[in-house]
């Protein structure tokens, strides 16, 4: 093995290369050099930081000389901290909440920011349960709730209650693969591209986080991180099949050499869904290309598709889903799914790549370029084409120094993108197949953005570090419309929109102790609206003009904790209050499929978050997420057409929508090492919530047990398989019928009539096998 045979020559040039102060990697998920809270007896903190990762690093090398020549298993990844496979043995795992990585692009050992409410799911998530979406994983973090949108990887993701209140994909919310922004320019994400067996781990920053992060980062930022080459080593294939015609094929190829890691994953889903009307077919393909040019230059090359077709249900109202849950849905020819042969046929192609350059042993220099192109064919009550070029650019720059013998790390960085649209909306024909009919509405539209930040981390004493960061971001929005009536223009519309944003952060932290970890954070975030809050008519939901909608503000502020209350059990809590100004609330109009976006004046979000990890024996985890939080509107006045005429409803003190009070995950699980035997049982609990402004209907609450056992073979001295990998699962155990997602409703629409939630699967069976060959 490479590391027994060069282990003295690594254990001294990575003890000059820390001596020298390792240098930070970049992307956009701002990260420094680790550090750690070492011995007193050290004479400085500095030297402290550095002999600490130096024992860490030179550990690792131990373990991997012991490990066995035949591909080990990989080891969990800890709830805050993602680790390399062989950081730790899997029977050792404890989890630590060192905000440290490993960087994307290159493998120096980085710093996450300080201050910041960080979770992260386990690798083990998707070597025992491949999930079908992601999410199966993340539902087990604290603050994270995801529901399902219009497709079979199509979720919306909440944090602390934000991105909610949009009826499809992923808004409020900033999202990256591997270093790379998967959120285009007008605040638009998707999960469909997101592959969950492709993932080493999902890590999620909770909290308004646009000094970091930019626009739409107002609850947060969700980071994919898929597998290396070097986690593949070699080729594995995957096969998996169960419930309602559920059939998934996968592929992954990797391999790290001298200065090279490498990986291509690939897979292809189909199914004919629990709801009628419901079934699909999805492709991905995932490429990843890391150089190591030379001691200073490291490049990342990226590529990403998804092809989705896709057939989509109408959400029920109360009495079709006591009838019948599994119904495709309709109340009228406008909402009638059969009828308008809804259906999802999208695309969209990531490529792009990273340059890093250490200019001198504390300052990295990072740029990331991509092209991100989405072309969407739609058919709901209207049919929609639009295709959405997007450019995305960003350079860092990071420095480790000192100020008065004080460490500080200091960050500044630059961004600039740009998306454009292309848009034609029909009339649907409403003749089973979705058939194009008169022309409803040409659109044409850009976003620019354009503007920087900075982040400066200080430890002014030891183990206290002081963090203030500001960003910056210019906006300007060009749209134009050509609206048609019974195929004749009716109407020709246009807006020019400019919206500066500012969003400071200042958080405080303390480390008294390996393993604990305290802070209290306040922080700002932003979000301009986008082409399709714009582009509809505020009361019908259908193509229109909204163009004075207003960018929606939040502020942050939490206090929380991280203790290692033993060597086996460590917890999380976090308490936080979110004030919301113009918030935007996209609610679905019933009677016309459309979905209608207004402006909620203040709302405000307070709530507190728990997280337990406890691993009292050998292999054997117990960890738990729970999530309180309590919205409501402090000044809104809703608007909607009451006998066809425009009306204000006052909604002070209302709860706001499709936010649950309290969520619950609880896992148990055990993995025998010596057998390879392992199995896990789970159990979710979400309280009822509202989903109209007037809180009059709502969603009703659920608890659903999933059970999964596995078995991992391993072949020592067999030259074509390497190992094998054995699922088995059932979901919701007790055929539980509940209503697994819903949207906002406007109160246009009679209760009885209001189009309100999907149905969640019932019992449900799945198992496969994953190859490692060659």
């Amino acid at each position: 093995m490479w590391a027994r045979r060069y282990l003295p020559q690594i254990q001294f040039i990575l003890f000059l290369t820390l001596v020298a102060a390792l240098p930070l990697s970049g992307l956009q998920v701002f990260a420094q050099e680790e550090s750690a809270t070492g011995a007193v007896m050290e004479k400085s903190a500095r030297e402290r930081d550095l002999r600490d990762q130096l024992q860490k690093i030179l550990h690792e090398l131990e373990e991997l000389q012991q490990a066995p020549a035949g591909g080990a298993t990989a080891a969990p990844v800890q709830p805050s901290v993602l680790q390399e496979p062989s950081e730790a043995k899997a029977a050792e795992a404890i989890p630590q909440y060192e905000l440290s990585d490993v960087s994307i692009v290159s493998n120096r050992v980085q710093r996450r920011p300080e201050g910041i409410t960080l979770s992260a799911t386990e690798q083990s998530e998707t070597e025992s349960q491949p999930t079908r979406t992601l999410r199966e994983s993340m539902e087990s973090l604290p603050g994270v709730v995801l529901r399902q949108a219009n497709g079979p990887r199509d979720f919306s993701i909440s944090i602390r209650g934000s991105g909610v209140k949009t009826s499809f994909a992923v808004r409020e919310i900033k999202m990256y693969e591997d270093g790379f922004i998967q959120t285009q320019s007008d605040g638009l994400s998707r999960l469909d591209i997101h592959d969950p067996w492709f993932m080493r781990s999902v890590e999620v920053t909770r909290g308004a986080s646009s000094s970091l992060y930019d626009n739409y980062a107002l609850g947060g930022m969700v980071h994919f991180r898929t597998r290396r080459g070097s986690d593949i080593n070699g080729m594995e294939s995957f096969i998996s099949g169960g419930s309602y015609g559920y059939q998934k094929y996968g592929f992954a190829v990797g391999q790290q050499f001298d200065n090279v890691d490498i990986s291509l994953f690939g897979s292809h889903v189909s199914e004919d869904g629990f709801i009628r009307h419901s079934d699909y077919s999805t492709q991905t393909m995932n490429f990843n290309f890391r150089v190591k040019v030379d001691d200073k230059q490291n490049l990342y090359f990226k590529a990403i598709t998804n092809w989705l077709d896709s057939r989509v249900p109408t959400r029920l109202t109360l009495s079709q889903f006591d009838a019948d849950h599994r119904q495709a849905g309709g109340i009228n020819n406008a909402t009638n799914a059969v009828l308008l042969g809804q259906r999802r046929l999208d695309r969209r192609n990531i490529i792009g790549g990273m340059y890093e350059r250490q200019i001198d042993a504390n300052t990295v220099l990072t740029m990331e370029a991509d092209y991100d192109v989405k072309d969407i064919n739609q058919t709901f009550a209207q049919v929609s084409d639009n295709i959405n070029p997007n450019y995305k650019h960003y350079t860092d720059l990071r420095h480790d120094g000192r100020l008065f013998d004080m460490p500080l790390r200091s960050y500044v960085g630059f961004f600039v993108n740009q998306m454009e649209q292309e848009g034609q909306t029909f009339n649907n024909l409403q003749d089973f197949f979705g058939t194009r009919g008169t022309l409803a509405q040409n659109s044409r539209g850009t976003i620019r953005n354009i503007g920087g930040r900075f982040r400066e981390e200080l430890e002014f004493v030891p183990k206290w570090t002081l963090a203030a960061g500001l960003g910056f971001e210019q906006s300007q929005l060009s749209v134009q419309t050509i609206n048609y009536t019974a195929g004749a223009v009716s109407g020709r519309s246009g807006a020019e929109r400019s919206f500066s944003n500012w969003a400071p952060e200042l958080s405080v932290s303390w480390k008294p102790a390996d393993g604990y970890r305290h802070w209290v954070r306040a922080s700002t975030g932003y979000a301009i609206p986008g082409f399709g809050n714009l582009l509809t008519n505020p009361f019908t939901g259908l193509a229109g003009t909204n163009f004075d909608l207003k960018p929606q503000k939040n502020l942050n502020v939490e206090l929380g904790t991280e203790s290692r209350l033993h060597k086996t059990l460590t917890v999380q809590l976090v308490g936080f209050v979110t004030f919301v100004k113009d918030e935007i609330i996209t609610q679905v109009v019933s009677n016309t499929g459309g979905q209608a976006a207004i402006n909620a004046d203040s709302s405000q979000y307070r709530g507190i978050e728990l997280f337990y990890d406890w691993r009292p024996l050998d292999g054997l985890r117990l960890s738990g997420a729970y999530t309180h939080i309590d919205a409501k509107y402090i000044n809104f006045s809703d608007r909607f057409l009451a006998g066809g005429i425009p009306t204000a409803f006052v909604r002070d003190g209302k709860v706001v929508p499709n936010v649950p009070t309290d969520t619950f995950n609880f896992k148990e699980s055990y993995d025998h090492a010596a057998s390879g035997w392992g199995g896990w049982v789970e159990v979710n609990y979400m309280n009822s919530y509202f989903l109209n402004n007037n809180n009059t209907v709502g969603i009703p609450s659920f608890v659903i047990a999933n059970l999964n056992i596995h078995k991992n073979f391993e072949f020592q001295n067999n030259k074509w398989i390497r190992f094998a990998k054995f699922f088995a699962e059932i979901d919701n155990i007790a055929d539980k019928k509940y209503a697994a997602s819903g949207n906002v409703v406007a109160d246009s629409t009679a209760d009885a009539n209001k189009t309100l939630f999907f149905a969640g699967y019932g019992r449900s069976f799945y198992a496969g096998v994953t190859l490692g060959l060659f």
